[in-house]
């Protein structure tokens, strides 16, 4: 009896810890999506010239790190970005991630970028869980694999 007791709670353990990691994968693929998304949104907003849509891709204590330059965080770039938006719009851009991981409150993502047929480069980026629960980019650091 105890050794059938045993095996019913160790099912039950199992079980439930099944559930529990099945849940919380299916919570991290609508996370790795919602990360995904940003870098739709991130590079339609650059080639329309929309600063306004890009910057509330980003955490408001968000630090951009551009090759050549010091670190800036939002309330600077925040400032500068609608007139280079307004100077300069790409004629493309893409982003590809070639991964995206999810741990918590925090994610980050590297991938790949290009920027017309000139610019190409590769990234990696912090994001951090909003409040309301979306994400936005808290960390981003990139390079251009040209001269």
């Amino acid at each position: 009896m105890i050794q059938g007791l045993k095996r019913a709670m160790c099912v039950s353990t199992l079980a439930v810890a099944c559930a529990i990691s099945g849940a919380v994968a299916a919570d991290t693929t609508a996370d790795e999506n919602a990360i995904l998304e940003i870098w739709s949104t991130y590079s339609a907003a650059r080639v329309a010239g929309d600063a306004e849509t890009w910057l509330s891709l980003w955490d408001s204590d968000g630090k951009r790190m551009a090759p050549g330059m010091p670190a800036a965080g939002f309330e600077k770039f925040s400032q500068v970005i609608p007139t280079v938006f307004a100077q300069s719009q790409p004629p493309s851009m893409s982003i590809v991630a070639d991964e995206v991981v999810v741990m918590g409150d925090w994610a980050f993502s590297s991938g790949n970028f290009k920027v017309g047929k000139i610019v190409d480069g590769k990234f990696l980026t912090i994001f951090r869980r909003q409040d309301d629960g979306s994400w936005r980019i808290y960390r981003d650091a990139f390079n251009m694999n040209t001269e």
